[in-house]
């Protein structure tokens, strides 16, 4: 792979006292971008952000990707007009509050409500990223959408939606593991999102759960998921997604990638 890998850390399970200590130790395993997380968002007062961009400063690290908000309450697909305006405000203040780290994608869930008909969703979907599009233009960063459990023709939707937009701060990011385990494979939902992918998060599962595990964890042949992420367009980076973040997983996503 030929672009910038990012590795991911599970935030919500460091201490507060041992945040600065996780981060001294990253760049003697090599690692020197890591994905930004949802856990530093703070809703109004200061900034936690800018305390992790000082840390990053001092151990020569950056942090180019992010997951927005998720779950419950914030991912792009919301019924509610009251629930959908603060997740709007919040995901909308979180990548004003991430400027300063150099963020250049920021990748949410659709939220795809099961209960909704497709047209539907999808008017929803348009919503958010109509919301959301002034201030990616504004922060100068990418909303990329993410695959999860859809199916595949909703997947398809949301791509040919994207295309619609033509617009350079709107993107997709393709998960693998979501994709190897939720039908159609790696190869099938890839060629689906091919021309708008941003970024990707990459993770190993046996095809039946969404296990987040290193490379070799899993069915995944990253041999062709390497070659094929050189084809995408417009990928700017890839970032891990495994649960398990050591240094012994963090080399292992290097030695399939071809980082070493």
């Amino acid at each position: 792979m030929k672009n910038d890998l990012i590795h991911f850390i599970r935030w919500e399970l460091v201490a507060e006292d041992q945040v600065e200590k996780v981060l001294a130790g990253l760049p003697q395993w090599g690692v020197r971008n890591i994905v930004a997380h949802p856990k530093w968002f703070r809703d109004g007062g200061e900034s936690y952000v800018e305390k992790i961009d000082r840390l990053l400063k001092k151990y020569g690290l950056r942090s180019t990707a992010c997951h927005a908000l998720w779950g419950n309450g914030n991912d792009c697909i919301i019924p509610d007009p009251a629930v959908w305006s603060d997740m709007i405000r919040r995901q909308s203040l979180f990548m004003e509050q991430l400027q300063v780290l150099g963020i250049t994608t920021y990748t949410i869930h659709t939220g795809m409500v099961l209960d909704l008909p497709p047209d539907d969703n999808l008017f929803l979907l348009r919503k958010t990223i109509d919301a959301l599009l002034p201030c990616c233009e504004k922060t100068g960063i990418t909303l990329a959408v993410e695959n999860s459990a859809e199916p595949l023709p909703f997947i398809q939707a949301v791509a040919d939606l994207i295309r619609e937009y033509r617009h350079d701060k709107l993107g997709m990011c393709f998960d693998c593991g979501h994709a190897n385990c939720y039908g159609g494979g790696v190869g099938k939902v890839l060629g689906i999102m091919k021309d708008h992918i941003v970024t990707c998060h990459l993770h190993d599962n046996y095809g039946e759960h969404d296990d987040h595990n290193p490379p070799g964890g899993g069915n995944i042949d990253w041999t062709e998921l390497d070659a094929l992420l050189d084809t995408l367009p417009r990928l700017k980076h890839a970032e891990t997604e495994s649960g398990i973040w050591d240094e012994p997983s963090w080399k292992k996503f290097c030695e399939v990638l071809g980082k070493n």
